[in-house]
């Protein structure tokens, strides 16, 4: 700004000088534009200064949604955008109900709403059906694969007026881990729920990857949170070992997971940091607050101006070790001191 209004006083000493020196009317020229400059700044001010409306869509409510969620937020103030200030959100949680998606979105629709920003697949999917035929752009985060459901053309070039980040992660990194931490499992099962494209995505990517390893693999699937009891008891005593992916319905329900694993003594490996706190043993890890982060500067690079549609699907690269002793011993597992040597965090 001090940068601005010196370049402005400059350009008024300019004009005198050339008006007290005889100019004619021409001198006036440099005045004009320098009032010129001075509306636009004043016209920039107000419009940083204009109230952005955000509508948020969480799927459900779970640990790594959540974080994903306060790291949107925390980013967006970061880059001074801050709610109750210069910023609006609207947040809606579906409770796992895909319904629900499309009403919030239909909400936000007929709401003052400058951008939508929708937390895992089922979500996202809602917001761009609703949202493609407007000029009301979608940022995603949570999800697995954007372009298998059908968010954007490539992740590249989305070609919709839809961008966001994904949290695929190096599933071959994780597998890998409950051979590190099990050097003797020969026979692994993977659990998911069947309605969850992206854990079904996952868990074809962790079966090849198993079976790279020498492992044998067995897929079970739930229906619902409310049958995984039932889904982790019907493995047990034939694997030496369980994997979830970042499935949304067994992140809702660790709690289950974890009793259950404790009282049939089976060993878990999960996808996501969150799952592994709660009742996990180890895994390679997305930051979901980070990714949360990453999707806020992609919002702002839309509230700046640019489309949507022109900025690249964003991936989180660095994945973490992070191991649940506690866990694992409760499970009659002891995690070989390299591993945990290797842990970014140990819970």
């Amino acid at each position: 700004m001090k940068k601005l209004l010196a370049t402005m006083m400059a350009v008024l000493m300019a004009a005198t000088m050339l008006v007290g020196c005889g100019g004619s009317e021409e001198a006036a020229a440099p005045a004009e534009e320098a009032a010129a400059v001075e509306e636009t700044a004043e016209e920039s001010t107000e419009a940083t200064g204009e109230m952005v409306n955000i509508g948020v869509i969480q799927f459900m409510q779970h640990g790594s949604l959540d974080e994903n969620y306060k790291g949107f937020v925390d980013g967006l103030a970061e880059a001074g955008y801050v709610e109750g200030e210069n910023l609006t959100i609207n947040f809606q949680n579906a409770s796992g109900e895909v319904a629900n998606c499309q009403q919030i979105c239909e909400l936000f629709a007929n709401s003052d709403t400058d951008l939508v920003f929708a937390i895992a697949t089922p979500a996202a999917q809602s917001a761009v059906n609703v949202f493609q035929e407007t000029e009301i752009p979608v940022l995603f985060s949570s999800v697995t694969d954007a372009v298998g459901a059908g968010l954007v053309d490539s992740n590249e070039a989305p070609g919709k007026n839809v961008t966001g980040t994904l949290d695929m992660p190096v599933i071959a990194d994780q597998i890998a881990v409950i051979k590190d931490v099990l050097p003797e499992a020969q026979k692994v099962a993977i659990l998911y729920t069947s309605s969850e494209a992206n854990s079904e995505i996952q868990a074809e990517e962790a079966k090849a990857a198993a079976e790279a390893l020498g492992m044998e693999v067995v897929i079970q699937t739930s229906s619902s949170s409310n049958d995984i009891p039932q889904v982790i008891s019907s493995v047990v005593g034939s694997v030496d070992a369980i994997y979830i992916p970042s499935d949304n319905a067994f992140a809702s329900a660790m709690a289950t997971v974890n009793k259950t694993a404790v009282d049939n003594q089976i060993p878990v490996f999960c996808a996501v940091e969150a799952m592994i706190q709660e009742g996990g043993i180890a895994t390679t890890a997305i930051d979901y607050y980070e990714l949360g982060k990453q999707t806020a500067a992609q919002a702002v690079r839309v509230l700046n101006g640019e489309a949507a549609s022109e900025i690249a699907v964003e991936t989180q690269k660095e994945c973490a070790l992070v191991v649940n002793k506690t866990f694992a011993e409760s499970v009659g597992v002891e995690v070989p001191a390299e591993v945990l040597d290797k842990a970014v965090t140990v819970y």
